[in-house]
């Protein structure tokens, strides 16, 4: 067997054992979300940091991406350290992810306002208009509900990433298992 598919099947496990879990615990995976932001944040500092230290040898680093790299690496590990930060990270993305369907309702609605005029100018039938009014309702409620019970979508949340790793990680298992 080579390297290369040893590699792949060793991943494939790994990412539908990593699915597996998140879907048995998604409020884990989505605090986790935030942890691995800091772990990025961390990664990218460094990285940031040894391009200043190499432009700087150079002749012409800019000390304010020291600073920005710096305030990264500090955020980033505070990201990492406290549970605090990781809270307001998880519940800060859980309503964005609420405003942007609410945005997306809203604009079906004026997508069904505008096609229902044209409807009216052009005397020409367009039956999507109720399509996307419905559509628009129906995803500012959901927006609503989120803002009212974000809990429901960590657990939504989590399990799709479970659900998406689990596959990612069967789809590897399986490609290295057809490899020649």
């Amino acid at each position: 067997m080579s390297p290369q598919k040893i590699i792949k099947l060793v991943i494939g496990i790994s990412l539908a054992f990593a699915g597996i879990y998140c879907i048995i615990s998604p409020g884990v995976t989505v605090a986790a979300l935030a942890w691995i932001i800091g772990l990025f944040m961390v990664i990218h500092a460094l990285s940031r940091i040894g391009v200043w230290k190499e432009r700087k040898a150079l002749g012409f680093a800019e000390n304010y991406e020291l600073v920005s790299a710096i305030l990264s690496l500090v955020f980033g590990a505070a990201l990492i350290a406290s549970n605090f930060f990781q809270t307001i990270v998880s519940t800060m993305i859980i309503y964005i992810l609420a405003a942007w369907i609410a945005m997306l309702g809203i604009f079906r609605l004026l997508v069904a306002s505008n096609l229902r005029r044209l409807e009216a100018d052009t005397s020409v039938f367009i039956n999507n208009y109720n399509a996307q009014m419905i559509g628009g309702v129906v995803l500012i409620l959901i927006a609503v509900l989120i803002f009212i019970r974000p809990s429901i979508v960590t657990a939504i949340l989590g399990m799709i990433i479970g659900a998406c790793l689990l596959a990612f990680g069967v789809q590897q298992v399986v490609s290295a298992i057809r490899e020649h």
